[in-house]
């Protein structure tokens, strides 16, 4: 929730910032948007990390499990259901701020304009893969844990 929550937060600044007419990032701008973008990534990779194990330890302990980061869960309904439809959405952004920015630089504007956008949608592309991945990922290790919950109890 971390790394999200900081790609969010350089994502707002960077709004902010182009709202009040700033056009250029300096050294730290730009590290910052590089620190958003790893931890975007790295923060959906390990989100989907810890949700897929309630799912692996159900299998040992044969019965569901929902543990959440402080033994409660987050969410009272398990966020990895919205894993797939979260995922399209980055997905479908990213590809569109990708092409936009493709149609960009054909119509003359230059790689110094256009880097951004591009980092932006490099990073909501590869999380909606990841969310997509975990969430199919995530569907196999739910109907494993229900299947061999089911043949606990009929034994």
């Amino acid at each position: 929730m971390l790394g999200l929550g900081v790609a969010g937060l350089v994502g707002v600044a960077l709004v902010a910032l182009r709202l009040n007419g700033v056009t250029t990032l300096g050294p730290g701008g730009a590290f910052a948007v590089f620190l958003a973008v790893v931890s975007g990534a790295a923060g959906a990779s390990l989100f989907a990390l810890g949700a897929s194990f309630n799912y692996l330890v159900s299998l040992f302990h044969r019965r569901p499990i929902r543990q959440g980061l402080f033994a409660k869960p987050l969410f009272a309904r398990p966020i990895e259901h919205l894993f797939l439809p979260l995922g399209g959405v980055s997905l479908l952004i990213g590809l569109t701020i990708a092409c936009s920015a493709a149609a960009l630089a054909y119509r003359g504007w230059s790689v110094d304009r256009l880097w951004l956008y591009l980092f932006g949608s490099a990073m909501l592309i590869l999380i909606g893969i990841q969310l997509g991945i975990s969430w199919l990922e995530m569907s196999v290790l739910r109907e494993l844990s229900e299947r061999n919950s089911r043949e606990v109890r009929h034994s």
